[in-house]
């Protein structure tokens, strides 16, 4: 988390969705937002450098997610986890019963709903390989907005697939994310007029890829305190993500998998994907 203010982004555009395909005209259920709605986010909590923020003696772990049991044993072989992770995964960090369903596909889903605002930065000597990103979260689309939860939506251009449903959309919560591990990392914000309305789902979100209070420096712990006084009526599971929002606290996230003890003795080492913020 930081509280330094950044400099400008210079040749960095907010991801839309003809970035993804090129634009054909077909129905979009979703009405784009203007800018009168959301006007620019102040990044009063933004990070001055993010490209170097990936150092990781300062990253805390947020959660450990247990992926599969592989057959290793202590200590963890070296230069073994990318062979797991392409025989278990192929080309995507998860597993998926439709091949089509990749990480863009569902970065797609929160740019064409309008639920986030991305720019990913690129390295201009391997313009292929992205540097960091940046995500505002602007709403979370509730299962009562959606009315039929089984119901497909096209995108606003040409994709394959072309539709998405609201268990998709979910999910897209899980694994637009997962892009680089280890060298990559995301700054994310909540938009000042973001939603004050989460569902139970996004509070499991949190837990994995949202921030904690273990990392607040002990002069912002007094706001907290009042922050928790001012919302006794408030689910304690709520309070966290509330907070956040209320004040557009920032915060960098990144991941990697490791190989390490997961189940009890005597099983062998687990493949897990550690979710880390600071």
């Amino acid at each position: 988390m930081s509280s330094i203010k950044p400099k400008k982004d210079k040749g960095k555009a907010i991801q839309r969705a003809k970035d993804y395909q090129l634009a054909i005209p077909t129905q979009n259920q979703f009405t784009p937002l203007t800018q009168t709605q959301f006007p620019p986010l102040p990044y009063k909590n933004a990070i001055a450098n993010p490209s170097s923020s990936n150092a990781p003696e300062a990253y805390m772990i947020r959660f450990t997610e247990h992926l599969l049991l592989t057959s290793c044993k202590p200590p963890a072989p070296t230069n073994i986890i990318s062979e797991i992770v392409q025989k278990s995964f192929g080309t995507n960090h998860f597993a998926t019963d439709d091949l089509r369903k990749t990480q863009k596909f569902y970065e797609l889903i929160l740019v064409d709903t309008n639920s986030v605002s991305l720019t990913h930065t690129y390295d201009k000597y391997h313009p292929a390989q992205i540097l960091y990103s940046k995500c505002i979260i602007k709403s979370v689309i509730a299962a009562q907005q959606w009315k039929n939860p089984f119901e497909e939506h096209p995108f606003s251009i040409s994709f394959s697939p072309q539709k998405f449903n609201y268990h998709d959309y979910k999910n897209a919560w899980y694994r637009a994310f997962l892009l680089q591990p280890n060298v990559h990392s995301w700054f994310f914000n909540f938009h000042e007029q973001c939603t004050n309305t989460f569902l139970v789902w996004f509070f499991h979100w949190w837990t994995m890829f949202g921030c904690t209070l273990v990392i607040f420096p002990m002069e912002a712990r007094e706001g907290w305190d009042c922050w928790l006084k001012a919302t006794f009526t408030m689910e304690p599971y709520m309070k966290d993500v509330h907070f956040f929002r209320q004040f557009c606290v920032a915060w960098i996230f990144s991941w990697e998998y490791r190989l390490q003890p997961f189940l009890p003795h005597p099983y062998p080492l687990s493949l897990v994907r550690v979710y880390k913020i600071k």
